[in-house]
């Protein structure tokens, strides 16, 4: 086992304290990764995290220290259930999702970038909300965005910023939050996926 894992690892089943470990250790082998002092990557302002509160960040690393600003946030989740078969026993436990942070120097407003779906489109021709982008008719097709704020959206996610997105995995997701951008999946930590997520997040961060 790695000593100091820079994770918190309290109440983590033995597999899932694994799963970090190798995560990490992939992570080290592929990246240039640090260890960041006080960062507050505040995630009540995004609406990816609302769904489940009783979270809290377990452990971030820094990418590449050469592009700055650039982390992997693992975010420790507290679930609860009950075990029928032992009569209604309470059972607690925790289980990591990781997701990427970018500070950028682009305002993007809020945004939401995901995969479109065909009901996405039905929905579009009853009521008309999506971003859509002149002459790039492949990422209007594959992506569905939607903004609070159109213009500030246009000029930060130009052809380039475009670009890199449209080899984003299927089940990837952006939201922004003016400067900052989150990406992720919200599924349970795989390494492979992981080292996927930081490499897609650092072509992002390199568009600053």
């Amino acid at each position: 086992m790695l000593k100091d894992l820079p994770f918190d690892t309290i109440g983590l089943r033995g597999d899932d304290v694994q799963t970090l470990e190798d995560t990490y250790s992939l992570l080290c082998s592929k990246f240039s990764i640090g260890l960041p002092g006080d960062t507050n990557l505040h995630l009540n302002n995004f609406e990816l995290f609302c769904n489940n509160p009783d979270l809290s960040i377990g452990g971030i690393l820094l990418l590449n220290h050469d592009i700055k600003d650039c982390y992997l946030a693992f975010i420790k989740i507290h679930y609860h259930s009950v075990n029928t078969r032992t009569g209604g026993e309470d059972i607690d436990y925790y289980k990591y999702k990781v997701w990427a942070f970018i500070t950028s120097k682009n305002d993007f407003g809020r945004i939401l970038i995901r995969k479109e779906t065909f009901a996405d489109r039905v929905l579009q021709l009853v009521h008309p909300v999506e971003l859509k982008f002149k002459d790039d008719t492949a990422f209007n097709h594959k992506f569905y965005v939607v903004t609070n704020d159109e213009q500030k959206a246009l000029n930060a996610m130009n052809w380039n910023f475009r670009n890199v997105v449209m080899d984003m995995a299927n089940d990837l997701m952006i939201e922004t939050a003016n400067h900052v951008l989150v990406i992720g999946d919200n599924k349970e930590i795989d390494p492979q996926n992981v080292v996927y997520l930081a490499g897609f997040a650092n072509k992002i961060a390199a568009l600053k």
